[in-house]
């Protein structure tokens, strides 16, 4: 079976790239007999933190990486060839491709301009997940997605990053219709991303964690707390972002 996972949420700045690599973590770290084949592709060319370089690779579980320009007609037909691929070999295996979308992708690909993108999101079985900040900006960059490709967002997960405060701080989102319809109502599931340490932050920079957790920083091992500190973030990271299993099932 073939799920792709749509890491979205329009603006920069939202915490796209951690989630992709939070989620992408949580799976390589499965055990080798529970966990599917992993496709890591990084569309965000301005700033390539999950399929950089320093970044995620082949290996460790991690069948392929590649960087795409989702921006151009070009770019989903090397997507669409891509998925048809991965697709043939998940009738026989699981699969799970996960892209990190670039900011403001909605203006320039799902917004119809482009016409292949609805047919190569359906042959991905493609499930967004939307990272969602405090800003009503960041409610109608969504709205505007549900309207524009109402076939692909019948169901998705919501990601409140705490990076941008406590959970009952988000409250235009609690309070949105938009909440009332995809969550209550609707087949959404909505979950938080715990904020990982300023310091650990950039000190990891773009570096694949499972890397970071085994061999350190430029050779050096991560000091105890640090290490404390990151191991308990991937775990309730990866148990938020697990929460997209449940969806599509």
């Amino acid at each position: 079976m073939l799920k792709t996972f749509i890491i979205d949420g329009d603006k920069g700045g939202v915490g796209k790239s951690l989630a992709a690599r939070a989620l992408v973590h949580h799976y390589i770290t499965r055990a080798e007999t529970d966990r599917p084949r992993i496709v890591v592709y990084d569309a965000d060319l301005s700033n390539p933190d999950v399929c950089g370089e320093g970044g995620l690779r082949g290996g460790n579980g991690i069948m392929g990486t590649a960087m795409l320009d989702l921006s151009t007609e070009n770019g989903w037909i090397d997507l669409g060839t891509r998925v048809a691929t991965i697709a043939a070999a998940a009738e026989k295996s699981d699969y799970r491709i996960i892209i990190n979308m670039p900011a403001q992708i909605g203006t320039r690909a799902f917004d119809g301009s482009i016409h292949i993108v609805n047919e190569v999101l359906r042959e991905a079985n493609a499930i967004p997940v939307w990272l969602l900040s405090r800003t009503q900006e960041s409610i109608r960059a969504l709205a505007y997605r549900l309207r524009n490709m109402p076939a692909r967002y019948e169901a998705g997960l919501i990601v409140k990053n705490l990076f941008f405060g406590p959970a009952d701080k988000f409250v235009l989102w609690a309070s949105d219709e938009l909440q009332q319809q995809l969550i209550d109502e609707g087949a959404w599931v909505e979950t938080e991303l715990p904020e990982l340490n300023d310091q650990l932050t950039v000190m990891i920079g773009r570096r694949p964690f499972h890397e970071v957790l085994e061999d350190g920083i430029d050779g050096r091992s991560l000091q105890f707390g640090y290490r404390l500190a990151l191991e308990s973030w991937l775990q309730r990271a990866g148990a938020a972002m697990a929460k997209i299993e449940d969806i599509g099932a």
